[in-house]
C-alpha cells in the first residue's frame, strides 16, 4: 500500500523512527536491517538516493532491485528518484519492487519513491507494494 506524504523529509525520516512496531519487525528480519536499525537505535540515519535515468524495462528494475538489496544492510532510508526514468510499465514495475519494498518494511525501513505516476502509484496500491510515493511537483525548489 502506498502512502502519499507531505514534501518534509524530515517528517517522514521521524515517522518512520517513530513507528511503534518497528523494533518487533527488525527483531523478526535481523539480516535484512540490522546495521541500520543499530544505527538508528543510536541516533544516527542513513538515507541513500537512487536515481535511475531513461526507460525501466525489465533489466533496469532488476538492476534496481539488486541495488536495493545491497543497500538494504546499511541503509534506513532509500529514495528512489524517478524524475529521469520512464516506467513503461507500471504493473511490472510494481510487482518487480515488491519482495525488495516487504523486506524494507519488515526491517522497519522506508523505500520512497519520487516522482511516481499516477499509474504506477494505482499500480503499487493494486499490488500492495509497501513504499511511500511523492509526486515529483510536491518538493519545493530549492534556495540556492
Amino acid at each position: 500500500m502506498t502512502t502519499q506524504y507531505p514534501s518534509d523529509f524530515g517528517e517522514l525520516a521521524e515517522a518512520q523512527r517513530a513507528r511503534p512496531s518497528a523494533r518487533a519487525r527488525i527483531a523478526a528480519a535481523p539480516t535484512v536491517g540490522a546495521l541500520a536499525s543499530e544505527a538508528a537505535d543510536q541516533g544516527r540515519w542513513l538515507t541513500a538516493i537512487l536515481r535511475p535515468a531513461g526507460t525501466m524495462d525489465r533489466a533496469a528494475v532488476r538492476g534496481l532491485s539488486e541495488s536495493l538489496g545491497h543497500l538494504a544492510s546499511s541503509s534506513n532510508m532509500i529514495i528512489v528518484d524517478l524524475t529521469a526514468a520512464v516506467v513503461g510499465k507500471p504493473g511490472a514495475f510494481a510487482r518487480d519492487l515488491l519482495a525488495p519494498a516487504r523486506a524494507f518494511e519488515r526491517a522497519g525501513q522506508c523505500l520512497l519513491l519520487l516522482g511516481a505516476s499516477p499509474e504506477l502509484t494505482a499500480a503499487l496500491d493494486r499490488y500492495a507494494v509497501p513504499v511511500v510515493t511523492l509526486a515529483a511537483d510536491s518538493i519545493p525548489p530549492q534556495a540556492a
